[in-house]
């Protein structure tokens, strides 16, 4: 690994990510040698599939301290690891594969962010840099090496793909729970963090409220944000579903779903004014059968009456008044 000085440039990178990383866009003057202490054996992360997840392991407020923090060096790209705070779980083969021919032609323009773990380097920022440069063929990339504790770490993960909008909606909702609950985050302290409002922070973390079936359909864009939204206003998770693949499958519009959902809740409303009218029927009849039967034994009936089926209960105070009850019964049967 060898080191490139640094002479610093401005570039907009957003106040949470510029705020974070403490230095902008860099330059390359000419090498030196590398400090010992740096070299590390990390072996080769695969170069497609997901990236390994954040474990739930204690969170560090606090980073190790490192030398030189701001140079570029150049480090064998065998000796960096996926970061355990990323966001992204999922890598496009295609736009990898886009990626890796525009470094074949122009080299990486701006450095992989890392951060040492133990005896090994992390990537806090730039893992698509680093996959695509091994699809390129590349022995070697351009890093900053920082002290980022495993709050700055996963700040900066999530405000690097959100910026360049690099995650889908649930891998974004995701990065905000884990700021929310990991580090008691308001939406109004993540939304200032990534750079966009509130409403738009909440809405995105609503998302998590769907199914299962219905974020994948989100993830793998068969289903837009918009209609998503839509769905969110539906209160029953099976309509949900229902409507879910209904956009699906015939690639109806958000316009269109919310006219559905609106139809879907009238129906249910409808149904659910009928079952209850049904239901005040039923009641009011069961409750005038109790009454005769009441006169006739002399003593508290209960009719408990659902779906045809049912049992009646007769009250009685004292071994004489049962013994008056069956007997009336038995009278009864005999006319």
């Amino acid at each position: 690994m060898s080191e490139v000085s640094v002479e610093k440039q401005k570039r907009g990178l957003g106040r949470g990510l510029g705020s974070l990383l403490g230095t902008n866009n860099t330059q390359a003057n000419a090498p030196t040698t590398a400090p010992s202490n740096f070299k590390t054996n990390s072996p080769m992360a695969p170069t497609s599939g997901k990236p390994e997840l954040a474990k739930s392991a204690p969170v560090t407020t606090t980073a190790p301290q490192v030398l030189s923090e701001g140079k570029i060096w150049q480090m064998s790209i065998e000796k960096l690891k996926p970061g355990a705070f990323q966001p992204r779980r999922t890598f496009e083969k295609e736009k990898l594969q886009e990626l890796s021919q525009s470094i074949k032609s122009n080299g990486i323009l701006q450095p992989i962010i890392v951060r040492k773990v133990g005896e090994g380097f992390e990537i806090v920022a730039g893992e698509r840099r680093w996959r695509a440069s091994q699809m390129a063929g590349l022995h070697e990339v351009p890093v900053i090496i920082k002290n980022f504790s495993d709050r700055e770490t996963l700040e900066l993960s999530i405000i690097e793909n959100v910026q360049r909008e690099d995650l889908n909606p649930i891998e974004e909702a995701d990065g905000y729970q884990r700021l929310q609950s990991e580090f008691t985050l308001s939406h109004q302290q993540i939304a200032e963090k990534v750079g966009k409002d509130r409403a738009t922070v909440s809405n995105a973390l609503r998302l998590l409220q769907l199914p299962k079936e219905i974020k994948e359909m989100l993830v793998n864009s068969d289903i837009s944000t918009g209609h998503a939204k839509v769905l969110l206003s539906v209160d029953d998770q099976k309509k949900q579903l229902e409507l879910a693949k209904i956009v699906r499958d015939e690639h109806i519009s958000v316009r269109k779903l919310e006219g559905l959902a609106k139809k879907k809740s009238t129906d249910s409303n409808d149904s659910s004014a009928k079952q209850d009218v049904d239901l005040s029927v039923t009641n009011r009849l069961m409750a005038g059968l109790a009454d005769e039967l009441q006169k006739l034994l002399g003593t508290k009936v209960n009719i408990d009456y659902h779906n045809s089926k049912g049992k009646i209960s007769i009250a009685f105070y004292s071994d004489e008044e049962l013994s008056q009850l069956i007997d009336k019964i038995k009278e009864g049967c005999q006319q």
